[in-house]
């Protein structure tokens, strides 16, 4: 069924149902799981980053690698064959390329109740997603 799983995964509570659904998946299928973490450098990260005199990137790389190091440990501890990845840019963009790169059977987001002003600004990730995806798309919902 499913041979490659790719996790968009930040460690927040909507990756987190993201990250059980696919586990559970993962561990049924005997499919690689790979966990992409994203460091968001368009929107308001970038702006925050042009005029603050703080590391945002750093800052959220440094939270992205411990979440993804966590959740690596976690599932291989269960049996996944886990991986990790980072990427910087647009969420949509980099999902979408990694999946080719990876040549992913499924995508598997948590959803995420943006505001519209949020929508506005960063855009749909999902609808861009469902749009260029070489491959299965799973929203998961639910709490973690």
């Amino acid at each position: 069924m499913y041979q490659k799983i790719l996790v968009a995964y930040d460690g927040s509570s909507f990756s987190e149902v993201a990250l059980r659904q696919a586990a559970d998946l993962a561990r049924f299928c005997k499919a690689e799981m790979h966990l992409l973490g994203i460091v968001l450098t368009t929107g308001f990260a970038s702006i925050a980053e042009g005029y603050a005199s703080i590391d945002v990137w750093g800052m959220e790389r440094t939270q992205i690698e411990a979440a993804l190091e966590t959740a690596a440990s976690d599932l291989g501890k269960r049996g996944v064959n886990t991986f990790t990845s980072i990427r910087e840019g647009d969420p949509a963009n980099e999902i979408i390329a990694c999946a080719y790169g990876l040549g992913a059977d499924l995508v598997v987001l948590g959803h995420s109740d943006k505001g519209v002003l949020a929508r506005l600004f960063e855009g749909s990730v999902g609808a861009k997603l469902l749009k260029d995806l070489p491959c299965s798309l799973l929203i998961a919902t639910g709490k973690a």
